[in-house]
C-alpha cells in the first residue's frame, strides 16, 4: 500500500502543465478558492459595513448624549451654587441692615445713658472708663455724683448718651450679651 502511494505521488509530480508541476499550480488555486469560498459574500460584507457604520453612529450618539447630560448637570450645579451664593449674600445684606438698624447710636447730648459701675475712687472709675473705651465704647465717661460736704460722693462710669430710652435698652442688652455685664439705664438730665 505504501508503494502505491509513492507511485501515485511520483506520477502526479511527473504530470506537468507547461512544465509546471501540478502541486505548484493547484495549491494557490485551492487556497484562493477556499479563501473566496470561506469568506463573506459581497452582501454580507456590505451588511457588515452597514452594521459597523451604524455601531459607530450609535457610539457617537451615546457620547454626544453623555456630554450633553454632563453639561446639563454642570449647568444645574452652577445654577444651584449661584442661587446659594445670591441667597447667602442677600441674607448677609439683610443681617447687616438689621444690625445697622438695631445698632446703638450715640449722640452728644442724648437724654439717656447706660451706667455700668460706680466707684468711690475717681481714679478707679477713670480706669474702668478706659477699659470700656478699649472695648469700643469711645463715649465712655465718668460723672461725679453726690454731696461733697457729707463725703457721700460716687464716680459713675457711663457709656455715652443715646437719643431714646429704647436705644438705651438696646445698649443695655448688648452689654449683657457681649460682655456679661449688668447695667442700668439712667437719665442725663442732672449731668448738665
Amino acid at each position: 500500500m505504501l508503494d502505491q502511494r509513492i507511485h501515485l505521488c511520483s506520477s502526479i509530480n511527473q504530470f506537468t502543465i507547461m512544465n509546471y508541476p501540478i502541486p505548484t499550480i493547484l495549491i494557490p488555486v485551492l487556497m484562493l478558492t477556499l479563501l473566496y469560498g470561506c469568506g463573506p459574500t459581497e452582501e454580507e460584507r456590505q451588511q457588515q459595513q452597514e452594521e459597523q457604520q451604524q455601531a459607530r453612529l450609535d457610539s457617537l450618539e451615546q457620547v454626544w448624549e453623555a456630554e450633553m447630560e454632563a453639561m446639563r448637570q454642570d449647568s444645574l450645579q452652577q445654577a444651584r451654587e449661584d442661587s446659594i451664593a445670591r441667597a447667602e449674600a442677600e441674607a448677609a445684606e439683610q443681617q447687616e441692615e438689621e444690625q445697622r438698624r438695631q445698632a446703638v447710636q450715640f449722640v452728644e447730648n442724648g437724654p439717656f445713658t447706660v451706667q455700668v459701675r460706680s466707684w468711690r475712687s475717681e481714679e478707679r472709675a477713670e480706669e474702668h472708663a478706659d477699659l470700656w473705651k478699649s472695648r469700643g465704647y469711645d463715649g465712655a465717661y465718668v460723672v461725679k455724683y453726690g454731696d461733697e460736704s457729707t463725703g457721700d460722693v460716687w464716680f459713675r462710669v457711663r457709656l455715652g448718651n443715646v437719643p431714646s430710652y429704647s436705644m438705651a435698652q438696646r445698649l443695655k442688652q448688648e452689654l449683657h450679651t457681649k460682655h456679661s455685664t449688668e447695667s442700668w439705664i439712667a437719665s442725663t438730665e442732672n449731668e448738665r
